[in-house]
C-alpha cells in the first residue's frame, strides 16, 4: 500500500491501480507521485496480472498534469532535461508491460496525465461533460514534454495532434473518440465493465487513414510546418510566445526519429521552462489557483446573478454566467441595447452546447431586464457600464 497509489486485484487476475494524491484536492504527477508509480509498476511486473488497469479516487478527474508549482523557479536547463528523460523512461516501462493496460479516465485528463494515458494499451474516457481531454501546456510557456509529442502524433498523426498541442485546448469525451485519442467512450456507471470488456475481448486497432500520415511525411512535413508557422504567427507573436513554434520545429526537424524526437522533447521542453516567459505564464498559473483556492473556501453559493450593462463586456459575462446554469437578469437603458447581447449569447450557446434542449434552457436562464427587476432577487449584482470618457473630458 503506498502514499499515493494502491493497488486493488480482483478474482479476475485485473490489477485495479488507484490515484489518490494526499493532502492534494486533485492529482498531479509530482516528482514523488511519478517514483512511487514507478515501484508499484515494479510491483505489477512481478505479479504479472491479467492486466493493469489505472483510475483515480478523486471524483473529480483523473490527472490534471504535472505539478505546476513545482516549476516555479527553475533556472538549469540541464537539470530539467535530467528530469523529463527520468520520466520518459518511466512512461517507457509503462508503455513496455507485458500485460495489457487501461487508463480509465473520468474528468479531467490534461498534459502530463494525458501523456501517461497515452503510454497506457488502451484509453476509456466517460461521456460526462466534466471530462475533458487535451495537452494546455502552450499556455504555460512550454509544450508536451512527457512523450505527449511522440505518442500523441503517432496515434493521432500530425493534423489532430499539432492542432491540439498548439491551440491547447481540451476536448469531451466523445470528439477524443472521433478522432482516435479513446478506445471507448461509454457512461461512467460502465466505466469499469468496458475496462474488462477490452481486456477480455480487445478491439481491433484502427489504423489511421492513409491521408492522415501523409504531412509527417519527409517530403511534406517541412511544407506542413510552415504552413502551421504561418498560421500560428497570424494569432501569436513568436518574440512573446515561443512555444508553439518551439514545438513545429521540434517536429519538423525531429518526428522521422522516434529516438531524436524524445531527446528534443527534453531539450527543447527544459529549455522553455526555464525561460522568463513560461516563468511568468507559470507564476500567473499559480496566482489564478490561488484565487480559485479562496472562492472554493468560501461559502457563497450564488444563484442569481444580476447584470447592469448589456455592451460587450456585460454581455458576454451574462452569457458565461448562464451558460454555467446561473440565473441571469440583464439591464440596459431598454430593450434595444439588450438585444445585441441576447444575439451574442446564442451564438455562444450553439458553439458550447450543441444539443437543442441544453441551448434552450441557457437561453432561458438568460433574462433580458431594461427595468432592472433582477436587482432585489439577485446574489450578486455586476456593473460592466460602458464610459465614454472622451465624452466626459468635452
Amino acid at each position: 500500500m503506498g502514499k499515493h497509489w494502491r493497488t486493488e486485484p480482483d478474482s479476475d487476475g485485473i490489477l485495479w491501480l488507484h490515484f489518490d494524491q494526499q493532502e492534494s484536492p486533485l492529482n498531479t504527477l509530482s516528482p514523488e507521485t511519478l517514483e512511487e508509480l514507478d515501484r508499484q509498476l515494479s510491483e505489477a511486473t512481478a505479479a504479472d496480472p491479467v492486466a493493469l488497469v489505472m483510475l483515480s479516487d478523486k471524483p473529480a478527474g483523473f490527472i490534471a498534469g504535472a505539478d505546476v508549482k513545482g516549476f516555479q523557479g527553475l533556472s538549469d536547463p540541464q537539470q530539467v532535461a535530467q528530469t523529463i528523460r527520468k520520466t520518459h523512461a518511466l512512461f517507457h516501462k509503462l508503455e513496455q508491460l507485458p500485460f495489457p493496460t487501461v487508463a480509465l479516465i473520468h474528468g479531467y485528463c490534461l498534459g502530463g496525465g494525458l501523456e501517461l494515458a497515452l503510454a497506457c494499451r488502451y484509453r476509456i474516457a466517460s461521456d460526462d461533460p466534466s471530462t475533458r481531454l487535451g495537452f494546455p501546456e502552450v499556455r504555460l510557456g512550454i509544450f508536451p514534454g512527457f512523450g505527449g509529442t511522440v505518442r500523441g502524433t503517432r496515434l493521432l498523426g500530425p493534423i489532430s495532434a499539432m492542432k491540439l498541442m498548439l491551440t491547447g485546448r481540451s476536448i469531451n469525451g466523445r470528439a477524443a473518440q472521433k478522432i482516435g485519442l479513446l478506445n471507448l467512450c461509454v457512461p461512467q456507471r460502465q466505466l469499469q465493465d468496458a475496462a474488462r470488456r477490452v481486456i477480455h475481448h480487445p478491439p481491433r486497432d484502427k489504423p489511421l487513414p492513409w491521408y492522415a500520415g501523409l504531412p509527417g511525411t519527409p517530403l511534406l512535413r517541412p511544407l506542413f510546418a510552415g504552413f502551421l508557422k504561418r498560421e500560428t504567427a497570424r494569432k501569436i507573436d513568436s518574440s512573446q510566445y515561443p512555444a508553439p513554434f518551439a514545438l513545429i520545429d521540434h517536429w519538423k526537424r525531429h518526428a522521422s526519429d522516434l529516438d531524436s524526437m524524445y531527446r528534443s522533447e527534453a531539450d527543447r521542453v527544459s529549455e522553455l521552462i526555464t525561460g522568463p516567459t513560461a516563468q511568468n505564464l507559470i507564476r500567473l498559473f499559480v496566482l489564478q489557483e490561488r484565487l480559485k483556492a479562496f472562492a472554493r473556501s468560501s461559502d457563497f453559493d450564488p444563484r442569481h446573478v444580476h447584470v447592469i450593462g448589456g455592451g460587450i463586456m456585460g454581455g458576454d459575462i451574462a452569457a458565461w454566467c448562464a451558460l454555467k446554469g446561473l440565473r441571469v437578469t440583464l439591464q440596459d437603458r431598454g430593450a434595444e441595447q439588450l438585444s445585441g447581447a441576447v444575439r451574442r449569447a446564442h451564438l455562444l450557446f450553439r458553439k458550447k452546447l450543441k444539443r437543442g434542449h441544453l441551448i434552450q434552457a441557457a437561453s432561458d436562464r438568460l433574462i433580458p431586464d431594461y427595468r432592472g427587476d433582477g436587482i432585489p432577487r439577485a446574489d450578486l449584482v455586476i456593473e460592466a457600464i460602458f464610459e465614454d470618457l472622451a465624452a466626459k473630458q468635452a
